[in-house]
């Protein structure tokens, strides 16, 4: 899995591609913690991630929690239809929302 990250005046955005899974925790973790040390809302743009596992959901969860202890908004965008399925069945966007786009986020967040 790559991710590049996108830094903008208002939010961080990491840009994921490949497949989402126990071997990528490291470099996924260390991108979450770089990204949270600008501030900014983090926005997971999964556009480009065709394969996520179980490990890849707690990673989502444990993120998300790192960032709400830190008073930072999480949010994920852009699944693929395979990605958005396993998402939804593990009932993560009860938890982190979940957009179609970046411009959908409300801009308060």
């Amino acid at each position: 899995m790559t991710i590049k990250q996108e830094q903008r005046s208002t939010q961080v955005i990491l840009h994921m591609e490949g497949r989402f899974d126990f071997g990528s925790r490291k470099i996924f973790k260390e991108m979450i913690d770089k990204a949270a040390e600008l501030n900014l809302p983090v926005i997971l743009d999964l556009s480009q991630v065709v394969f996520l596992d179980s490990s890849a959901l707690g990673l989502l969860v444990i993120s998300f929690q790192m960032l709400k202890t830190r008073q930072i908004s999480f949010y994920v965008v852009n699944p693929q239809t395979y990605v958005r399925q396993v998402l939804d069945l593990a009932n993560v966007g009860k938890i982190i929302p979940i957009y179609n786009t970046v411009e959908e986020i409300p801009v308060s967040a």
